[in-house]
């Protein structure tokens, strides 16, 4: 039975068990025989309320089971469309999906179509009332809806003023509180707060910011609850004439007593038809989250329309086998950031061929790979992957894998930390880990694969970085295998020792032959061994050559070799 049908059942159950309990008080006092039929029917007027709303319950539970998968899905294309992840960087935009996000897994969002039904529901039950005040006085019913109305907008406006600040850009502060909760509370900072003593200055932290975000909201919340309390001391006002009404007719005799039952019901049951209390904030948070969903799916609309109106349109690549590179022109400019990062740079790189991309922190060659991730499109210029543009096409982007120096470490087992997308054989999952000199990560699970890479779950562990670097790499030889034909490794090592990044790197050019190989670092002496050096400057690339061929050169690559090795000769010494 649908929702709607139990809530008119329902409404009708409200409105017989009204009248039913006036006629039996009058068929009491008058003493008739069918008091009984009227105390009968009270009585399924009684228990058919709460069973027709009971149905609600059930209905609208798996109603609320089907849009809250259907509302993570739509949040998540929201968020990952198109591939880009400038949007997400925007502060407005980021506290939109946060707040969304969030308010999707509270209890809150999970009980929506509930709160929905059940405002519904009262508003039905309200206009049975409505009926049985209008038998005994069509101007005091009409005076009770416009109160209960009057009083519901007012109260409505402040609702809706409540929740817009929930989405609006004092969610900022309050992420950030949470955030300070969050290293309270949480096992991964958990070593250092405690250790350096950082409880005190956190918990004041937290407290200072919160305090700032409630304090405009408070001030805010104060002002637009003026209106609220105006309606509800007119709805006072009102009630009253109407009670004072309905004595004098009872005083003159204008009603019996079944009647005064009857109606005083009545008048109080109107109450639904004005605000709602909890129900209409669920109600309202509901509304409020939709609305900002549908701005989040608008804004990737119009992303999409710009990627699509671009002159770089999807075209048909190579789905094996290295990948060429081409940058031509391209320049590059953060949103938060008035100064280019990449200024007209050209660089071409053959399919099959290993490149390192040196250079001096701020340069761009971070932002160089994220470009050709297809992560941000460039102001200016032209990034392709065998000719197409990352960017704009889902095929081209799967050529391209990428170990960021701040992967991601999954709390999921070994095998989907190395599978993840694809769909890999265990045998080819622990391939892909020998090849990438992670026996000792195998050995550290026993050969379990499915074992969680957190300790925080039963049977769980964790690994070294060393350990996870491995994972990681055999993370992208995964990708290969799956058709990736450029693989790049963008400073993933920075946090081991020379030795150790250097082992890294090299096993990396071993395992990679055949595929276009991008590595990125700031150690000189861990990328010497690549096919060609590409030195990176303010204004592009200033040096393009092998190790040999820049060191005799004694140029920029030259001075900063010679500086770190320098250094390394002073340490070891």
């Amino acid at each position: 039975m649908s929702a709607p049908l139990l809530i008119v059942l329902s409404a009708g159950a409200s409105w017989l068990t009204m009248n039913a309990t006036g006629r039996v008080v009058t068929g009491a006092i008058d003493r008739d025989d069918a008091v009984w039929r009227w105390l009968v029917l009270a009585f399924v007027g009684l228990v058919g309320q709460p069973l027709a709303l009971a149905a609600v319950d059930a209905v609208s539970a798996m109603h609320q089971a089907r849009m809250t998968a259907q509302r993570h899905r739509m949040l998540a294309e929201a968020a990952l469309a198109p591939h880009g992840v400038g949007h997400l960087e925007d502060p407005k935009t980021a506290g939109a999906y946060a707040a969304v996000s969030e308010h999707a897994r509270t209890a809150l969002g999970l009980n929506e179509i509930p709160a929905v039904w059940k405002v519904i529901s009262t508003r039905a039950l309200g206009l049975a009332a409505l009926s049985v005040v209008w038998s005994w006085s069509w101007w005091a019913a009409l005076l009770l809806v416009f109160l209960n109305g009057l009083t519901g907008v007012a109260f409505s406006h402040y609702l809706r003023t409540v929740l817009s600040e929930l989405f609006s850009g004092q969610s900022i502060e309050r992420r950030r509180a949470r955030y300070l909760l969050g290293l309270l509370v949480t096992r991964q900072p958990a070593k250092e707060v405690r250790l350096f003593g950082l409880t005190p200055r956190l918990v004041d932290s937290f407290a200072q910011v919160m305090q700032r975000a409630m304090t405009t909201t408070a001030a805010r919340r104060r002002a637009h609850l003026r209106p609220s309390l105006a309606a509800a001391a007119l709805f006072a006002v009102g009630l009253s004439v109407v009670m004072g009404l309905l004595v004098r007719d009872v005083w003159v005799g204008a009603v019996g007593a079944g009647l005064i039952v009857t109606v005083a019901q009545g008048i109080k049951s109107m109450a639904a038809l004005g605000p709602l209390g909890d129900k209409s904030v669920d109600a309202a948070r509901a509304r409020a989250t939709e609305m900002r969903l549908d701005d989040l799916i608008s804004a990737r609309a119009e992303r999409f329309s710009d990627v699509d109106g671009s002159d770089a349109q999807p075209r048909r690549v190579s789905t094996r086998g290295a990948a060429e590179i081409e940058f031509r022109d391209v320049s590059f400019t953060y949103p938060s950031r008035s100064k280019p990062t990449l200024r007209e740079l050209n660089l071409h790189v053959q399919a099959g061929q290993s490149v390192a991309v040196v250079g001096v922190n701020g340069v761009g060659k971070s932002t160089l790979i994220k470009l050709l991730c297809g992560l941000y499109p460039p102001d200016s210029g032209e990034v392709r992957v065998d000719g197409g543009d990352p960017a704009v096409d889902d095929g081209v982007r799967r050529r391209v894998a990428v170990i960021f120096q701040d992967f991601v470490r999954y709390q999921l087992s070994l095998r989907d930390n190395i599978a993840m997308a694809g769909k890999h054989s265990d045998e080819e999952v622990t391939n892909a880990l020998v090849d990438a000199a992670g026996t000792d990560v195998l050995t550290r699970v026993e050969g379990d694969l499915s074992v969680m890479l957190d300790p925080g779950y039963v049977g769980g562990t964790d690994l070294s970085g060393g350990q996870w670097q491995r994972v990681a790499l055999a993370r992208a030889l995964a990708a290969v295998r799956r058709g990736a034909g450029v693989l790049v490794l963008d400073e993933p090592t920075a946090a081991l020792d020379v030795r150790a990044e250097a082992e890294i790197f090299d096993r990396f050019l071993d395992v990679t032959q055949g595929v276009t190989t991008i590595l990125v670092s700031h150690r000189l002496s861990s990328v010497r061994h690549a096919e060609r050096i590409v030195v990176l400057g303010p204004e592009g690339v200033v040096e393009d050559g092998t190790h040999a061929e820049l060191l005799s050169a004694g140029g920029e690559y030259s001075e900063m070799f010679r500086l770190q090795a320098s250094r390394f000769e002073a340490a070891g010494g």
